[in-house]
C-alpha cells in the first residue's frame, strides 16, 4: 500500500556521473512540488560517498518528516501575513499622503480586509494571494456593491498599487493586479454655469452665507480645488505682493505653487490681515468666518446642495463645476493650456485638453464663417 505524500517527496541518493541527494516539497509561491538537489561529488572515495549521501539523506528526512520545508525557511523573511502587509502598506502611505487621500486607502484597504476575513483567507502569507483572487473578490464587491464601471476601475487601480507596494518592499516578486481588467469608461462630461445661473447662485449666498462667495471665486477663477481651499492659511497669502501660496503638503499634486490673486478677492483677503498665521481662512462651518479649526471640504458640498435645492437647479451643477466653468473660460478667451495647466496644477497637459472642445467648436465656427 503506497502512502500518499502531499507536502514533500522523501530524500533519495542517485548514483551516476552525477552524484546527488534529491527530494520533493511544496514550494508555496508556486502551490506545486518542487525538487531540491545537493551534489556530492565533491567526496572522491566512492564508498564514502555512499555513507555521506545516506547520512545527509536520513537527516533531510527526519527534518521533512518534522515538517520542514526549505521553501518557508527562505521566505521567513517576507512571511507576512496579507493583513499584515496591508498594515505596512496604509503606514507608509500615512506619512507621504494628504488626509483626503489616506481616507480613500483606509476605505479601500478596510473593503478588501472584510472580504478576506469572509473568505478566511486574511491570515494567509501575502505571496499566496494571486490574481484569481483578485478577480473574484471584483466580481464579489461588485455585485454586492453594484460598481459603477469608474469605481470599478478605482478598486482595480487600487490592488495595483497595493500589490505594487509589496513588491516593492519584498513581500513578493511579482505583482498579482498586474492585468486586471478594466471596463470602458465614458468620457466625463464637462458641466459648464452659465452667467445667468452664477448670477442666481451669487445672490443666495450674499443673503445668507456671504463669505462662502469667496470659497466660490477661489474655485472658479483661481482653479483651486476644494480640499486645498479648505486648508488655507492666514500666513500662506502674501498681503503686499497679492499672492497666494498652496504648500506641496496641501496640493494634490504635491507640488508647491504661487498664485497671483485678483482684487476681488484680494479685499477680503486684506481684512484678514494681523490674525494668526496658523488660522485658517474658512475655519467656521456655518458662516466660514476665519478661526483655528479645519473644517472638512465635504461642507463645502452640504452647503452647495442647499442652495442647488432651494434655487431647483440641476445635480449636475456640482460645486467643482465652477473650476470647470473656469477652465474652460479661460480657453475660450484665449489663455493659452500651458497657462491654465499650471494655474489648474493638472499633472498634464493632455488633462487640461480636455477642456478644449467648447473652445475648438468656437473657432471652427468662426474659421467657416471666412469667404473664399
Amino acid at each position: 500500500m503506497s502512502t500518499p505524500f502531499i507536502d514533500f517527496k522523501p530524500c533519495a541518493y542517485h548514483k551516476g556521473k552525477d552524484c546527488f541527494v534529491y527530494y520533493y516539497a511544496l514550494n508555496p509561491e508556486t502551490g506545486k512540488l518542487q525538487r531540491v538537489k545537493y551534489r556530492v561529488n565533491h567526496v572522491r572515495k566512492s564508498s564514502d560517498r555512499d555513507r555521506y549521501a545516506k547520512s545527509l539523506c536520513h537527516k533531510i528526512n527526519e527534518k521533512l518528516w518534522g515538517g520542514w520545508n526549505p521553501f518557508v525557511e527562505a521566505l521567513a523573511a517576507r512571511a507576512l501575513s496579507v493583513s499584515q502587509c496591508i498594515q505596512k502598506f496604509l503606514d507608509a502611505k500615512e506619512k507621504i499622503l494628504r488626509p483626503a487621500t489616506m481616507k480613500s486607502y483606509r476605505s479601500f484597504s478596510q473593503l478588501f480586509l472584510d472580504y478576506l476575513k469572509k473568505q478566511h483567507l486574511d491570515h494567509i502569507y501575502c505571496f499566496q494571494i494571486d490574481r484569481d483572487h483578485l478577480l473574484r473578490y471584483l466580481e464579489y464587491t461588485d455585485l454586492h456593491v453594484n460598481l459603477s464601471n469608474r469605481s470599478y476601475n478605482n478598486y482595480s487601480s487600487y490592488l495595483y498599487t497595493l500589490f505594487d507596494f509589496f513588491v516593492q518592499r519584498g513581500y513578493i516578486k511579482e505583482n498579482p493586479a498586474e492585468d486586471l481588467p478594466k471596463r470602458k469608461v465614458d468620457r466625463k462630461i464637462r458641466v459648464v454655469i452659465p452667467p445667468s445661473v452664477r448670477k442666481d447662485i451669487r445672490a443666495w449666498f450674499d443673503e445668507r452665507t456671504p463669505l462662502y462667495i469667496y470659497v466660490m471665486l477661489l474655485c472658479y477663477r483661481l482653479l483651486i480645488r476644494p480640499k486645498e481651499i479648505m486648508m488655507i492659511r492666514v500666513g500662506y497669502i502674501d498681503f503686499d505682493q497679492c499672492m497666494l501660496k498652496i504648500p506641496s503638503f496641501v496640493a494634490k499634486n504635491h507640488c508647491d505653487r504661487i498664485i497671483g490673486v485678483p482684487e476681488e478677492i484680494m479685499e477680503y483677503f486684506r481684512t484678514l490681515r494681523g490674525l494668526p498665521s496658523q488660522w485658517y481662512v474658512f475655519s467656521d462651518r456655518n458662516t466660514y468666518a476665519p478661526g483655528p479649526k479645519y473644517t472638512a471640504p465635504t461642507r463645502v458640498a452640504e452647503r452647495w446642495k442647499e442652495m442647488r435645492d432651494a434655487l431647483g437647479l440641476p445635480s449636475s451643477y456640482q460645486f467643482y463645476s465652477l473650476k470647470d466653468t473656469g477652465i474652460t473660460e479661460m480657453l475660450e478667451a484665449g489663455v493659452p493650456a500651458k497657462l491654465v495647466k499650471e494655474l489648474a496644477d493638472h499633472s498634464s497637459l493632455e488633462m487640461t485638453e480636455k477642456y478644449t472642445h467648447r473652445s475648438n467648436a468656437k473657432k471652427i465656427l468662426e474659421w467657416n464663417t471666412i469667404q473664399f
